[in-house]
């Protein structure tokens, strides 16, 4: 039996509604946000975003966000059956790197 996938999904800003990043075991992996209104009302986005090469089918859109979290979801469980575990587990350490170089800064 496949391991339950569990994303936590929270508001990017505070005040900005409708627009979210999504976390899997700590790591950011994504965002899901209300489309541009000046091109298409009323469509979702979605996106992965782990610090590797990505492919073709790592973003994509849908008419609600109940909607676009299903198919993030859906895309983030693909991604981590294709993925090589190796280079996922070296995608979370550059990660984590950035992190510290960015704290240090601050």
């Amino acid at each position: 039996m496949a391991k339950p996938i569990t994303l936590k999904a929270s508001l990017k800003w505070p005040d900005v509604k409708d627009d979210y990043v999504v976390h899997y075991e700590g790591h950011l992996i994504g965002r899901i946000r209300l489309g541009d209104p000046r091109y298409e009302q009323g469509t979702w986005e979605w996106n992965l975003t782990v610090p590797m090469a990505m492919p073709d089918w790592a973003s994509g859109t849908a008419e609600n966000r109940d909607a676009c979290m299903k198919d993030f979801t859906a895309a983030w469980g693909r991604f981590l059956q294709e993925a090589d575990p190796a280079r996922l587990q070296r995608a979370w350490e550059l990660e984590r790197a950035a992190a510290i170089r960015h704290h240090r800064r601050d």
